[in-house]
């Protein structure tokens, strides 16, 4: 958890540095904290449960010279390959990238069947980014292809199981096994 709900308002925690903050006030819905965040320039999830950045570490504002060197910026690409359509997201799978997100795997379902999505490069992944990939999963199968996920075992044990237990995405630690697993149903 990286934000607490207090009397005075929403204590924030950076993710990358674990500076603190507290921001809003009055009463606060104990799981949501979209209010305090937006009314900052920290980043992250709307929920107490999930990833904020302050403003040095997630280039929001701030000193240029304290941001993080060697983060990758937030970004969606895509490639078409003979089996299934690539999508590589890099940074944070957040409710920021959730419509450029849903637009890229719309497009993909809509070129192939089979859709592979690399985490490998995201930081972090909430609720809200987790639920455009179940939903694009739901309609590759509807298309009979699926979806399927690439991101290492950490990764897929502490963002994908623990914020959504209850429904299996296929999970490979490379791109060459997913596309393999894809050739194989095809």
């Amino acid at each position: 958890m990286t934000a607490g709900v207090h009397a005075a308002g929403v204590q924030l925690i950076c993710d990358e540095c674990d500076t603190t903050t507290v921001a809003g006030g009055g009463p606060m819905d104990r799981d949501a904290v979209s209010g305090a965040v937006a009314g900052t320039d920290w980043t992250g999830s709307p929920f107490v449960g999930g990833v904020h950045r302050c403003p040095d570490c997630s280039g929001g504002g701030g000193s240029p010279e304290l941001a993080p060197l060697g983060i990758a910026p937030t970004e969606v690409s895509i490639a078409v390959t003979d089996p299934a359509v690539i999508v590589r997201v890099t940074g944070d799978i957040d409710m920021h990238l959730v419509a450029e997100l849903r637009s890229t795997l719309d497009s993909a379902v809509a070129l192939r069947p089979f859709v592979i999505v690399d985490l490998t490069a995201a930081r972090s992944a909430d609720a809200a980014g987790l639920g455009v990939l179940i939903r694009s999963r739901r309609e590759a199968r509807r298309q009979r292809g699926d979806l399927v996920v690439v991101a290492s075992r950490e990764f897929s044990r502490g963002q994908l199981r623990a914020r959504r237990p209850h429904v299996p995405l296929r999970t490979y630690e490379t791109v060459p096994q997913a596309i393999t697993a894809a050739l194989g149903r095809s």
